[in-house]
């Protein structure tokens, strides 16, 4: 095996570099088989002298492999060591990766692009498999449409394949007019896709990342070109457009219709409620209005195997799920309202769907209305828990306080968890244990461990290599780049091995491991 695997170590290679591709969207597993395949191919290649001068000259892949000796580094003044051995372990890619790529024969334009088709391809499918989940399941969570790796990590993995098909259609000339066309109706059907998912990450990462190409693509144009004009009409008006659209929504459902008169009694003779104080507004209707919760909780009790005064499936107060979703569909909270509610409706309320919007599958209202709560609680200023968006700003808030107390080099690699914890316990968070987490933000991460020193470092290990090669003029690097950047901002990317994987392979792929000058090169094979 040995001697077979030393002797076709090119083609060997390739079938891993393939399987890295198609294990990206889908497979953690997948991807630990193809990068210790990779690994044990490039040891069993040996010329480790003449790979160790080759890297030794290529200061690019230095800069890379040094952000993983600032982990390294940062042993010296850490305290717990199990969790500083984890965190290197799981960003072992951005070490070993580098090196591989750069000391490894390049693939040519061909086999590139057949990687890329494949790479689509694997995403498309999956892509189907989600809407196949959609379609088929009671999905209370828009995360669970994401069965094979977090549902962020995949959001990534689309919109990278958006502008690898968007460059298929408008940019590559030697393919047929089938293929642009089969392109076009792919990448559209993923920008859909990421709207029925509900992926906010995934939509605003496409838009800036969309909106920054066609800064570029203007900046390059001639002067007097149509084709300038058009894109600068694009840049200015879209944006506008969505403002529209997202403000006739918000309009929607933070204006409360008007009501001349109150009814104050239900049909069975008994008082409302009106809240003139707690009144918060919900697709446009005064939660705390029409409510009776003597009906309530007769009427509830006689249809639901969940006691009113309970909880949900989701361990949320009942009632209070209760009113909101019979508020969401324009009912009184009263004997009445529950008679106007579905079996289905019920059920949607037991397991914690507290507007009727939320179980809308093919539409992201839904998901800008749950935004809209968040902010509303935000503003109220109530428990966080539960609430993506609130639960991000504490997250912000004891990365700051952890900054302000160790500003020049940190905690150190290992003592980052600890430290978000004891912040909690210190400012008695109301978030629940499983709630408690770090930054949620990779420059903040980043910050935390090592800082400001650490941080610097890092914006070089991002920025310096693809400038020392000029790869920012290459269309695949800049927008895999741009997106990988813009993620940064929302999640604390490479604190998880698919996260850590994408950045560290495609990063290191496309800098050092494809020959863009050629159409063949010493990698040929099976693709």
């Amino acid at each position: 095996m040995y001697y077979f695997l030393k002797k076709n170590s090119n083609e060997v290679f390739l079938g891993f570099l393939g399987l890295m591709f198609i294990s990206l969207p889908v497979s953690r597993f997948g991807l630990s088989v193809a990068q210790f395949g990779l690994l044990g191919i490039w040891l069993i290649d040996g010329k480790y002298v003449e790979k160790f001068k080759t890297l030794q000259k290529n200061k690019a892949a230095l800069i890379l492999v040094s952000f993983y000796v600032l982990h390294v580094i940062g042993l010296l003044y850490t305290s717990d060591f199990n969790y500083a051995f984890k965190d290197l372990r799981i960003k072992l890619p951005l070490l070993f990766l580098p090196i591989v790529f750069a000391t490894s024969p390049p693939v040519n334009l061909k086999i590139l692009n057949r990687l890329m088709q494949i790479y689509v391809a694997t995403v498309v499918v999956a892509s189907f498999i989600s809407l196949i989940i959609l379609l088929t399941r009671d999905v209370s969570n828009f995360r669970d449409l994401s069965p094979f790796i977090s549902h962020i990590r995949f959001s990534l993995n689309v919109c990278f394949a958006i502008f690898i098909l968007g460059y298929s259609f408008f940019e590559s000339p030697e393919l047929n007019r089938n293929y642009k066309i089969v392109s076009g109706v792919m990448a559209f059907w993923l920008v859909i896709f990421l709207v029925l998912i509900q992926s906010v990450t995934g939509l605003v990462i496409l838009f800036i990342t969309s909106l920054t190409l066609a800064i570029i693509g203007m900046l390059k144009m001639k002067r007097d070109s149509h084709v300038k004009y058009l894109l600068l009409t694009g840049i200015v008006g879209f944006p506008i457009i969505l403002g529209i659209l997202f403000r006739f929504v918000a309009g929607e459902y933070f204006t409360p219709h008007k009501e001349s008169v109150r009814e104050e009694y239900t049909i069975k003779g008994n008082a409302y409620v009106h809240d003139t104080i707690n009144q918060p507004v919900e697709n446009g209707n005064y939660i705390w209005t029409y409510v009776c919760e003597k009906e309530l909780k007769e009427s509830w009790n006689k249809v639901s195997g969940l006691p009113y005064d309970g909880k949900d499936e989701k361990n949320q107060i009942l009632k209070h799920t209760l009113i909101r979703y019979l508020n969401s569909k324009n009912l009184k909270k009263d004997a009445e309202g529950i008679a106007q509610l579905s079996p289905k409706d019920i059920r949607n309320i037991e397991m914690g769907t507290a507007n009727f919007y939320y179980t809308k599958k093919l539409s992201f209202k839904s998901r800008l209305y749950k935004l809209f709560w968040e902010y509303q609680l935000s503003q109220r200023a109530n428990n966080p828990e539960g609430h993506s968006v609130l639960q991000r700003v504490e997250y912000w808030k004891a990365a700051a306080h952890i900054i302000q107390e160790n500003f020049i080099i940190g905690v150190g690699t290992g003592d980052i968890n600890q430290e978000f914890m004891t912040y909690y316990e210190k400012t008695d968070s109301q978030l629940s244990q499983d709630n408690r987490r770090r930054a949620h933000n990779q420059y903040l991460a980043i910050f935390v461990s090592f800082g400001i020193i650490g941080l610097a470092w890092f914006i070089v290990s991002l920025i310096f290599p693809a400038i020392l090669i000029q790869q920012f003029s290459n269309y695949y690097y800049l927008v895999f780049w741009i997106i990988i950047v813009l993620s940064m901002f929302m999640e604390d990317t490479l604190e998880t091995q698919m996260g850590v994987t994408l950045y560290a392979f495609l990063n290191a792929f496309f800098l050092f491991g494809v020959n863009y000058n050629s159409k063949t090169s010493d990698i040929e094979g099976i693709l």
